[in-house]
């Protein structure tokens, strides 16, 4: 693993009016192979109102190294670092190698195809500062753009405190762009490296054993509708990370009964039928949706997913087009 820092050439802006006697935000922007996109997010980290930033960028051994694409000297932040691997290990593993290097009180993510909006990170470390001590996460909604034109918009839900019930069904938090960790409870609990798909859900019900979460719900991150659209989805990687997310929660669900471990293993089902149903795999998707009605028929949404993948692509456009179930994403 190799390191450029830019830091000893760049005031350190908490010694600034702006910046005095704020705590720092530590940014990690995890990259492979997207040159053309990491110059933004370094930007959209430039321009936010908060003071001061130090900022990691964690190139998972990108074939064009990212100190190519950006220079540690080119902003004022308090500090900026690029981290490189030496071997491509994966998104979990580049984002524990960005909280290990993160000195800030608390760490803000960003994925290298996604934008916040200028006041993203003055709004969380003011929910921080006013709330509760033991307040680990602070997460924010985020909206889907394409062409400049705003496509959707998710806000989380009015889930707040302990949330480990919620997150064992339903990922109620976001996106990683969209989340700030106090950084002692980030060091504390890193991201399970094993999982392939469902890291956030899965790394979000690690830290709600340890912390508080609370939320804000206004878009402050953009999702570029382009490249969220363009994720090649490996099938095995979904099994897998649907395998390891039962065996490493199921014993949790069961604490609280057996009513909630049938949900959990309900929601586990459904979420990976909807995401095969979403890309065209209507025989593993009606396998799983099935299950999930059998394992938890109490919910609603199960019924008018696995019936939506009967009849494979005719019945699932069917009932997308009049509106019949949520649309897939």
């Amino acid at each position: 693993m190799t390191r450029r820092s830019g830091s000893e050439n760049v005031a350190d802006r908490s010694d600034s009016p702006n910046g005095a006697d704020r705590p720092t935000v530590s940014v990690v922007i995890t990259t492979y192979d997207r040159p053309s996109y990491l110059p933004g997010a370094v930007e959209t980290v430039a321009e936010q109102t908060y003071d001061p930033v130090e900022l990691i960028v964690v190139d998972d051994a990108s074939p064009t190294m990212a100190s190519e694409v950006v220079s540690t000297d080119a902003h004022d932040f308090s500090s900026f670092e690029i981290v490189r691997h030496d071997e491509n290990r994966g998104p979990n593993a580049a984002r524990n190698t960005g909280i290990s290097a993160a000195s800030g009180e608390y760490i803000a993510f960003l994925d290298d195809d996604d934008r916040w909006v200028p006041e993203k990170l003055d709004r969380q470390v003011a929910r921080f500062e006013a709330g509760d001590p033991d307040l680990g996460v602070v997460s924010t909604g985020w909206k889907r753009v394409h062409d400049g034109s705003i496509e959707e918009i998710w806000l989380p839900p009015d889930v707040t405190g302990d949330v480990t019930k919620a997150l064992l069904c339903e990922n109620v938090v976001g996106t990683q762009s969209a989340v700030m960790v106090r950084a002692g409870i980030a060091k504390r609990v890193p991201l399970d490296e094993r999982f392939p798909r469902w890291a956030d859900q899965e790394w979000y019900l690690s830290l709600s054993t340890e912390c508080a979460f609370d939320r804000i719900r206004e878009p402050l991150v953009i999702h570029e509708f382009e490249t969220h659209n363009r994720i090649s989805y490996d099938t095995a990687k979904l099994y897998e990370g649907h395998r390891l997310f039962v065996e490493k929660y199921r014993p949790l669900a069961a604490e609280y009964g057996p009513v909630m471990e049938r949900k959990m293993r309900g929601w586990a089902d459904f979420r990976a039928g909807k995401s095969l149903l979403h890309i065209g795999e209507y025989g593993m998707a009606r396998r799983f949706l099935i299950s999930a009605v059998r394992w938890y028929p109490l919910e609603p949404t199960f019924y008018a997913y696995a019936g939506s993948s009967l009849g494979g692509r005719w019945t699932h456009s069917a009932a997308r087009s009049l509106n019949e179930i949520t649309p897939l994403g």
